[in-house]
């Protein structure tokens, strides 16, 4: 096998018709998936290879004579085979697809679940960037391995075989060459290492957030094309050698017992259906919120007790009445569930935004449009089927809440004294014009002259989270009138439910597949 091997490589470097052959079709190939990526990412991937596996296998024989006598004009013969096996060639391209997409949706699901397990076991998260982009790259990259797999199918075509005969030879190759299938792994496996590290530099020097969803699809589309031109660059070199791989072997295929194929896939199928169990139902492990004394100095307190809170799932409620209007932020944060639920009621009416593993309404960004698999229109607005938690809860913060204003007064503003203690509840105070101001709006103060500010929350000294309090301030900022009067409410545990709006309905098939894959 090795000097068949040597051989393909030196007609792959040396030989400008096979490279040149080899790395029209795979450009073309690429630039197929380029285009259809501008339409939806998932296209680029779900698509068949209806352009590679046709040309790239009626070459196969000119390109096999040529690695045979490296030093003769091997005859050319792919627009013959073209003709008379294209059809066949097609068929294969798209039934072999769907097996690859299958099988390479299978070795994600298996391989990511437990790698973000042991990601979630030490306490880490994951940026909305690698919960959108992961999926897509991992089944690309596990359909590209699994095609090495059921490449025999495309030398059966060529030989001449039927269709029947081609969608067993992988399971005969299985059988009876494993060797030559190892090696086939192990270079489609060697190309996905290449990609994988173009890929994840791209990532690198890519962007969490774009100022326009073109600016955001234009660095998608630069992350794709570094991506498919390295693909092609190794695709070309590769190309001979799987030739060579395909007809170094002259082992009698055996056929797989039935009842062996049957149990592994139900094995597999086992697996598969487990490890979506898990992602479905957000079963994982993590570092529990500590529920320890909070410390004795207030200041210190206070902002243990937000971090705590904040970790937590939490409901805070802040109600204020402002211009004789009563105004009531709600914000809802199931942590252990994943999902997100703020709203503002404001005029007699309440704007509800939420977002889960599989759906994103009423929350801004620019770039979840581009992964987005399916939009419902909702009242006035757009649900989207992706994974808006990871960028919800990453624009969200507890002392902000849903805006300057909403959250909990801020904890590092000034100094902080306890007024009262009773039954494991501390009251802690904050005074100080500017102290209060800066907590309360969550500015830096300017020219500050009160009448009355002051802060007042309660802590839970045992759990060491927040249960509440009240801010006054009534004050002129700038020359401005400004006043304040909110009071706040918050819950945490397992009875805070962040509930899917009924407006929503059911989830969509877009929603149930983000999921599975966002994890």
């Amino acid at each position: 096998m090795a000097p068949a091997l040597r051989d393909a490589l030196h007609v792959a470097l040396n030989r400008p018709r096979v490279f040149a052959l080899a790395g029209a079709t795979l450009l073309c190939e690429a630039l197929v998936r380029l285009a259809l990526a501008v339409v939806h990412p998932v296209l680029a991937v779900a698509f068949p290879p209806v352009v590679a596996i046709p040309v790239l296998g009626a070459a196969a024989p000119s390109v096999d004579a040529a690695v045979a006598s490296p030093d003769a004009t091997p005859p050319w013969t792919v627009a013959t085979t073209l003709r008379e096996r294209g059809p066949r060639l097609l068929a294969v391209a798209v039934g072999g697809h769907l097996v690859a997409l299958a099988l390479g949706a299978a070795a994600f699901l298996l391989l990511d679940t437990p790698l973000r397990a042991a990601v979630y076991a030490t306490g880490a998260t994951l940026s909305t960037t690698t919960v959108q982009v992961a999926p897509l790259a991992g089944v690309a990259a596990g359909t590209l391995v699994a095609w090495a797999v059921l490449a025999p199918a495309v030398e059966r075509v060529v030989a001449g075989d039927g269709l029947r005969a081609a969608s067993a030879a992988p399971l005969h190759a299985l059988g009876g060459r494993r060797r030559t299938a190892a090696a086939a792994l192990g270079l489609h496996l060697a190309c996905v290492l290449a990609v994988t590290a173009i890929f994840a530099a791209t990532l690198v020097l890519a962007g969490e957030r774009y100022a326009t969803q073109d600016a955001a699809r234009l660095a998608f589309l630069a992350t794709v094309g570094a991506v498919a031109g390295t693909l092609v660059l190794v695709g070309t070199v590769v190309y001979p050698l799987h030739v060579a791989l395909a007809a170094s072997d002259s082992a009698e295929a055996r056929a797989v017992p039935v009842r062996r194929v049957a149990l592994a896939a139900l094995l597999v199928a086992g697996l598969v259906a487990g490890a979506s169990a898990v992602r479905v139902t957000d079963a994982r492990p993590g570092t529990a919120v500590a529920s320890s004394p909070l410390p004795e100095d207030a200041t210190p307190a206070y902002a243990a007790a937000l971090g705590r809170t904040a970790a937590a799932d939490h409901r805070v409620v802040a109600t204020e009445r402002l211009d004789g209007d009563r105004v009531v932020a709600t914000t809802v944060v199931e942590r252990s569930a994943r999902q997100f639920r703020a709203s503002l009621r404001r005029h007699d009416r309440t704007d509800v935004g939420y977002a889960d593993s599989g759906v994103a309404y009423r929350f801004r960004g620019y770039s979840p449009g581009v992964f987005s698999l399916g939009t419902a229109r909702v009242g006035d607005d757009t649900a989207r089927a992706l994974p808006g938690y990871w960028q919800a809860s990453g624009d969200y913060t507890l002392v902000d809440g849903l805006g300057a204003g909403y959250g909990l007064p801020a904890a590092q503003t000034g100094t902080w004294t306890t007024v009262a203690a009773a039954d494991g509840t501390r009251t802690l105070e904050l005074n100080g014009d500017a102290a209060v101001f800066e907590a309360v709006q969550g500015t830096d103060a300017g020219a500050v002259s009160a009448e009355t500010a002051w802060v007042r929350m309660r802590v839970d000294a045992d759990r060491g989270v927040v249960l509440g309090g009240r801010a006054r301030l009534n004050a002129t900022v700038n020359g401005a009138r400004l006043v304040r009067n909110v009071s706040y409410t918050v819950e945490t545990g397992a009875a805070v439910d962040a509930r899917r709006p009924d407006a929503l309905g059911s989830r969509s098939l877009g929603e149930w597949a983000w999921d599975v894959f966002a994890y």
